[in-house]
C-alpha cells in the first residue's frame, strides 16, 4: 500500500519530469518543421502531419495541467499552470496553421512548387499564404521548450517546498548541459573522428556529454541533414528527465572537503 508520504515523493518526480517530456516533444516537433521543403511530393501530406503533432503538443501540454490538481495553488504553480496553458493554446494555433499550410500545399503541383523563379498570380499567391502559415507556426513554437522547462522548475520549486523528493547528485556542469539540453538547445557535431558539443554560441565539454551518456540521461538523436554537416540533437532520456527534475532551480554546489591538519600525538609525560 502506496502511503501519502511515498505518493508526494512520486509526484515530486514524475510532475516535473512529465513537463520537460512536453519539452522535448516540442524540440523534435521544431526539428521536423525545420525540414519541411515546399518543393519535396509528399510537402502537403507532411504538413498535416505536422498539424496532427501540434494538436499531440496541445494535448500534453493540457495532461500536465491537470496534473497539478493535486498542488496547492501557490504562486510558483500558479505561473506552471499559466504557462502550460499558453504552450497549449500556441500549440493549437500553430495545429491550424500547419492546417492550412496542407491545404495550400495540396493546390499545386510538386513542379509548381519546384525552385523559384514562381511565376506571377496564382502560384505565387499561393506559395506566399502557405510560407505565411508555415513562419506563424515557426513563430508560436518557437519558445515552447524554454518555457516548458520554465514551468517545470516552477512545479519542481511548489514541490520542493512542500518538502516532497529528493535530488540525484551531479555536478553544476552536468546540470547546465542537462537544462540546455531541455532547452533544444545541445547539438553534437561530428567531423570525421572529432567530436564537440554546443549550445547555441556556446560550446559544452565533450567530457560531460558522455559523462552524461554514460549515466543514460542523455540520447543523440539526428538532427535535420544539412548538407557538409552531421549535427546531431541531444535529447533527456526518461532517467535523464527524472535526474533534471530533482534538481531544477537548486544548482548543484560543489565544495572541497576542508583540510584536517593531523596534530602530532604528545608523548604521555610518566
Amino acid at each position: 500500500m502506496t502511503t501519502a508520504h511515498e505518493a508526494d515523493h512520486e509526484l515530486a518526480v514524475t510532475l516535473p519530469a512529465s513537463v520537460l517530456t512536453l519539452a522535448g516533444q516540442i524540440t523534435r516537433f521544431r526539428d521536423r518543421l525545420a525540414s519541411l521543403r515546399f518543393g519535396e511530393p509528399g510537402a502537403p501530406v507532411r504538413a498535416q502531419d505536422l498539424a496532427e503533432r501540434a494538436g499531440g503538443l496541445r494535448a500534453a501540454a493540457e495532461a500536465a495541467e491537470l496534473g497539478t490538481a493535486r498542488l496547492y495553488v501557490s504562486p510558483p504553480v500558479r505561473d506552471a499552470v499559466s504557462r502550460l496553458q499558453l504552450l497549449a493554446s500556441q500549440a493549437q494555433l500553430a495545429d491550424e496553421h500547419l492546417t492550412w499550410l496542407g491545404l495550400y500545399l495540396g493546390e499545386l503541383t510538386p513542379q509548381e512548387r519546384g525552385r523559384p523563379p514562381y511565376p506571377p498570380g496564382r502560384v505565387l499567391d499561393t506559395l506566399h499564404e502557405a510560407g505565411r502559415h508555415l513562419r506563424q507556426a515557426h513563430m508560436l513554437t518557437a519558445l515552447g521548450a524554454p518555457d516548458a522547462l520554465r514551468a517545470a522548475t516552477d512545479l519542481a520549486l511548489a514541490l520542493r517546498a512542500q518538502r516532497t523528493g529528493g535530488v540525484q547528485p551531479m555536478s553544476p556542469a552536468q546540470y547546465a548541459a542537462l537544462h540546455a539540453t531541455a532547452s533544444g538547445y545541445v547539438t553534437v557535431h561530428i567531423a570525421g573522428t572529432e567530436e564537440w558539443a554546443s549550445a547555441r554560441h556556446d560550446r559544452i565539454s565533450m567530457a560531460t556529454v558522455r559523462s552524461l551518456e554514460s549515466r543514460d540521461w542523455v540520447r543523440r538523436e539526428a538532427h535535420h541533414s544539412m548538407p557538409g554537416s552531421r549535427p546531431v540533437r541531444l535529447h533527456l532520456t526518461e532517467a535523464g528527465r527524472i535526474a533534471l527534475a530533482s534538481r531544477l532551480g537548486r544548482t548543484p554546489t560543489y565544495t572541497r572537503p576542508r583540510a584536517t591538519t593531523v596534530q602530532p600525538v604528545r608523548a604521555r609525560a610518566r
